[in-house]
């Protein structure tokens, strides 16, 4: 009998445990900003020589579980990643620079990633540099060709 006291003990310390953190992951989950609004920040507001920035930090991966790990470490979704050039369109910039810091991904992400961004730069006639303060390696650079220039720190890991 004390076997199954410790057992039933721990089991319900244990599903306790796990339902508040999924409890917290969907809490985080339904108050994340996904920092997907613009905002302007320097130079005039009027001016037709516009010069956008994104920030991708991660592995490239299409959307996966985003309610648990999602949370937990960043990530390069293609999708997101469209979205965000979508909105970006209506600003119309002159140039776009992508701060990529990736180490790769999947080959579905990463094909999927720069179809979307050569097809952004076709449509929209746009400049595009990449630029990275550390790591720019395997679908990374794949990516990062897709642009007009790659630009990297000194000792950044690129290939």
């Amino acid at each position: 009998m004390a076997f199954f006291n410790v057992f039933f003990r721990t089991l319900g310390f244990l599903i306790g445990i796990s339902t508040f953190v999924i409890l917290l992951n969907i809490f985080v989950y339904v108050v994340k900003d996904d920092g997907e609004n613009f905002e302007f920040t320097k130079g005039n507001v009027n001016s037709e020589n516009t010069i956008a920035t994104i920030d991708l930090n991660g592995p490239i991966l299409h959307d996966f579980n985003q309610l648990l790990i999602g949370n937990v470490i960043e990530y390069i979704d293609p999708i997101r990643v469209e979205k965000n050039l979508l909105k970006l369109k209506s600003l119309n910039p002159k140039i776009l620079i992508i701060r990529i810091n990736s180490p790769g991904g999947t080959v579905s992400a990463t094909v999927s990633l720069e179809e979307i961004i050569t097809n952004f730069k076709k449509d929209n006639n746009i400049e595009i540099y990449f630029h990275s303060r550390e790591v720019l390696a395997s679908g990374g650079y794949w990516i990062a060709t897709a642009g007009d220039k790659i630009f990297a720190n000194y000792g950044s890991i690129i290939g």
